[in-house]
């Protein structure tokens, strides 16, 4: 998205019009991809898409090649990621904020030599789940509140992955959810993160770039937390010495240099 067009979304969404934007946008998006979608369909009989409204709500657009496409590359990724870091006889993993399982549908098939796998997602919207149930088995999926707790015991996960949650959440939040992570996560296990970092320090307003580079969280309330509009902007130094000063990083891997995934990844290990 442009400056420019980012900039009028702010302003609209300020003014109290964020829904019709949303429902403009929404629009835009099924009529412009309504012929690619119908020929990814009829060569893909049997994949089932989510709705329109939660595709967009998830992911800012409605393009089933797409959400197929990058689906299974980020499962890749990730699954070579929770092989390399994650040495258990089996694998009991959750996605928290998992919204139309994007990724999570593929990443069974990403993880081979982890022994039994059980898969697990969650999020904060009811209708999200409710589909994800219906239409995606041998998953259980859960639904969780803006707020913790997650619906699991302590020390219940090998492996947890959080894709673009903490990119939507505000300072209080982070120490809400990150205290909340180490509870569930057995000791040893694996935390893998992605965040805003500096592949998007460009996108910064004067005061966000000053607080970003202080090392702090900067945020952008343009919309609800925990929704696309409400941005956080992460510094690794703020990655590494608050969000997860309770972890041991293990790897670090630098947004847009060198591979499709834009946010930084962050891997570490709760402390045993």
């Amino acid at each position: 998205m442009s400056r420019a067009k980012e900039q009028l979304g702010l302003a609209l969404r300020r003014i109290g019009l964020g829904p019709i934007l949303d429902r403009a946008l929404l629009t835009f998006e099924v009529l412009r991809h309504a012929r690619a979608n119908r020929d990814f369909l009829a060569a893909h009989p049997d994949f089932t898409p989510p709705p329109a409204e939660l595709a967009y709500d998830a992911y800012h657009h409605v393009n089933w090649p797409l959400y197929f496409d990058t689906g299974i590359a980020h499962a890749r990724y990730f699954g070579a990621l929770i092989r390399k870091h994650a040495d258990v006889p089996s694998l009991r993993f959750c996605e928290w904020g998992c919204g139309p399982a994007r990724i999570l549908r593929h990443l069974r098939d990403h993880l081979p030599g982890c022994g039994k796998v059980e898969l697990y997602g969650t999020d904060y919207n009811p209708e999200t789940i409710d589909w994800c149930r219906q239409h995606l088995h041998g998953i259980f999926f859960m639904r969780n509140e803006l707020e913790p707790p997650l619906p699991f015991e302590d020390n219940f996960f090998d492996a947890m992955l959080v894709r673009s949650v903490f990119t939507h959440l505000s300072a209080a939040m982070h120490d809400a959810w990150i205290a909340e992570l180490l509870r569930v996560l057995k000791p040893g296990g694996l935390l893998i993160v992605t965040t805003h970092g500096d592949h998007f320090r460009s996108m910064l307003t004067t005061d966000e770039a000053a607080a970003y580079d202080r090392g702090d969280l900067a945020t952008r309330a343009a919309g609800r937390e925990g929704r696309k509009t409400f941005t956080a902007f992460h510094p690794p130094a703020y990655v590494r010495g608050h969000l997860l000063s309770r972890f041991d990083v293990v790897e670090h891997l630098p947004g847009g240099v060198g591979r499709d995934m834009l946010q930084d990844t962050w891997i570490a290990r709760k402390r045993s």
